[in-house]
């Protein structure tokens, strides 16, 4: 017969096992991958463009990649919980979240053919803020 207190050390030592399992292979691409889906669930994205945003964004080192392994890591359960900034951890996340959902939007065209939800949301090129040209709201002055 199994005893209660055995039977909860095997249930730690498999949850413990599988959260290992799942930390060794998370990877930073697919956290950045994850966080954007899950903010931008309403609308289309390009799954090319999203992966070499996320490749763009780890290569510039701007957010910490044991944060992003993590979350890579909870996957469907971080997918599940909606961080809605009532405490400290919380507002932390949300801040990560809009960081990388905003800096998405502007390296894509999403501003550029008018905020237009009906339109998949393709990726163009890194945001610069420092390079001119990069600004998706200048709009060209005709004379």
């Amino acid at each position: 017969m199994l005893q209660r207190r055995t039977f909860l050390v095997s249930g730690l030592i498999a949850v413990a096992g599988v959260a290992g399992w799942r930390a060794l292979d998370s990877s930073e691409e697919d956290a950045i991958c994850l966080v954007i889906r899950k903010r931008l669930d309403y609308l289309k994205l390009d799954d090319t463009g999203l992966k070499a945003f996320s490749r763009d964004l780890v290569a510039k080192n701007m957010i910490s990649g044991a944060r992003l392994r993590a979350v890579s890591a909870l996957g469907v359960l971080y997918t599940a919980v909606p961080f809605t900034g009532k405490n400290a951890f919380e507002r932390s996340v949300r801040h990560g979240e809009e960081r990388i959902a905003s800096s998405y939007l502007l390296s894509s065209d999403f501003f550029v053919n008018g905020a237009d939800s009906s339109r998949i949301v393709r990726y163009l090129g890194f945001y610069d803020p420092l390079h001119a040209c990069g600004n998706p709201f200048a709009r060209r002055i005709m004379d």
